[in-house]
């Protein structure tokens, strides 16, 4: 009898410790979005080249957006013949976290789209990223349009369809969207 007890005993506590074992095995590791976002910015400084290089003006356009791509502005006023630094920032509760983009810069880019053929003509600063480049306005429009600012992750930068700015077939170059807001802009003289 002792010795039904002790293999009964023995039988339990084997089952206990193998499922505990289990558990902490195979319990899934929560993985963190490094670059989550809650508000972004757009800041558009007016400027010109001078020897090759952009000098800022004093003078800057700042346009805020809440995670669901809401503006602060909903409507933004850029000149004809002005070439604007455009930045974009990511912030996650109030801290910039461009430096992860920057450090996955090889699985990031962004893409603008909707504004008018010959509009627009833009520059990375930074290696195909997009958190900083040149917007030169070339000409006015009628009336407002869409600017569409998306960024991409996962995607691969080598594709055709990766290698314009304004490639309304980006997607073709696969990933997926992080980023895809819209700004209203009236391009005037």
């Amino acid at each position: 009898m002792k010795n039904i007890n002790l293999l009964s005993f023995i039988a339990i506590a084997s089952i206990i410790l193998l499922g505990l074992s289990s558990c902490s095995k195979d319990d899934p590791v929560i993985e963190i979005d490094q670059e989550e976002y809650n508000a972004a910015q757009i800041i558009f400084i007016p400027g010109q080249m001078e020897n090759g290089v952009f000098v800022e003006s004093d003078d800057e356009i700042v346009v805020d957006f809440a995670k669901d791509g809401t503006p602060s502005a909903h409507h933004t006023h850029l000149h004809a013949g002005q070439a604007y630094r455009m930045k974009i920032n990511l912030f996650n509760n109030g801290e910039n976290i461009n430096q992860e983009i920057i450090d996955d810069g090889d699985e990031h880019q962004f893409f603008f789209l909707g504004a008018p053929a010959g509009v627009f003509e833009y520059t990375y600063e930074d290696n195909r990223l997009g958190l900083s480049g040149i917007l030169n306005v070339m000409t006015s429009t009628e009336s407002a349009f869409d600017f569409n600012i998306i960024l991409r992750h996962g995607l691969n930068k080598d594709h055709a369809a990766a290698q314009q700015w304004n490639n309304p077939q980006h997607i073709q170059a696969g990933g997926a969207d992080d980023l895809n807001f819209k700004l209203e802009i009236h391009v005037e003289d």
